[in-house]
């Protein structure tokens, strides 16, 4: 899989506008999107000086929460030694039900957390589905995603075959952590702007920022859900487990129904279908208290990477900035 190119080349007529008027008719889409920023659009080259680093959220690994005890997380660790070394793929459905349903609720969440944040970048393949504005897509985004932890770093491209193609997105925590830098595809890419980070622009592409699209995200959800559980005095047990097949591979399906969606919980029913392969979740639904769906998140390749500042430089000859 590969970064879509540039659009092919216009026909004559076309090219025979002035660009003054292609830059014109992009910036306007911009404005239109509510995209176009204060700020001068200047690429975040490596020229430039960088801004001072963002504060970074607490790592939960290194901060464990009072109920991920020294036993929880000795346990989560000897479960993900059986998840990574493909003992849980091998057993039987009956074996691998048996074994969720054993398992203590506490130590899943942190084992989930822990099999993310073993590594400090991901490279992702993603179809998205959400309810954006009170509408469903039903052609879901295809995304391609490089993740970096530390520094905070995020490139993110639409793909061929999905809505938005040649889209593209950088973010750096370092340079601007309010803000995304990106164009967007097909013919109107003619400049590359600035945009805030939760912006209208990034809202009609997802309800989340692109920092929330990645497996650490999803592990953080399920933790989260077991703290208000737990607070609320119920049982974090999933409500129903199941063998299933999603994208064509076996997984376990996790599905929590508390009834009550935000700000109580993440949504009034949520299900996860684990990858048995790797130590993070393959797929992730939610829907609201009416039983409407709003996100389907599906991710079709994890790659555990090692990125450099390169990788989030829009003078990358792989990117179209």
């Amino acid at each position: 899989m590969h970064i879509p190119g540039r659009p092919p080349s216009l026909p004559l007529g076309f090219r025979l506008i002035p660009r003054r008027f292609w830059l014109a008719l992009g910036a306007a889409s911009l404005v239109a999107c509510g995209a176009v920023n204060a700020q001068p659009s200047v690429a975040p080259s490596a020229a430039q000086p960088a801004a001072q680093p963002a504060v970074q959220p607490a790592d939960s690994a290194a901060t464990p929460r009072a109920w991920q005890t020294p036993a929880v997380r000795q346990q989560a660790q000897a479960f993900l030694q059986r998840w990574r070394s493909g003992a849980l793929a091998a057993l039987d459905d009956a074996a691998l039900l048996a074994t969720f349903r054993d398992l203590p609720p506490e130590v899943l969440a942190t084992a989930v957390e822990a099999g993310t944040r073993q590594h400090e970048g991901f490279e992702i393949w993603m179809q998205r589905q959400e309810r954006i504005d009170g509408s469903w897509n039903e052609r879901p985004f295809l995304n391609h995603i490089k993740f970096r932890q530390q520094p905070r770093q995020v490139y993110m491209a639409w793909l061929p075959g999905g809505p938005k193609a040649g889209q593209e997105i950088l973010y750096d925590a370092r340079r601007r952590p309010d803000a995304l830098y990106g164009h967007l595809g097909g013919a109107f890419n003619v400049m590359s702007i600035w945009t805030p980070l939760d912006g209208r622009l990034a809202r009609q592409n997802s309800n989340h920022t692109v920092l929330d699209l990645s497996p650490r995200f999803v592990a953080d959800v399920v933790s989260s859900e077991w703290q208000r559980y737990r607070s609320e005095g119920r049982s974090p047990r999933a409500d129903h487990i199941e063998v299933t097949q999603v994208a064509g591979q076996r997984t376990v399906a996790l599905t929590w129904s508390p009834g009550a969606g935000p700000p109580a919980h993440y949504a009034a029913r949520t299900r996860i279908c684990l990858n048995l392969r790797q130590p993070w979740v393959l797929q992730a639904e939610a829907w609201d208290a009416a039983g409407e769906i709003q996100e389907r998140i599906l991710f079709e390749k994890v790659v555990p990477t090692v990125f450099t500042d390169a990788d989030f430089d829009p003078e990358h000859p792989s990117y179209r900035f």
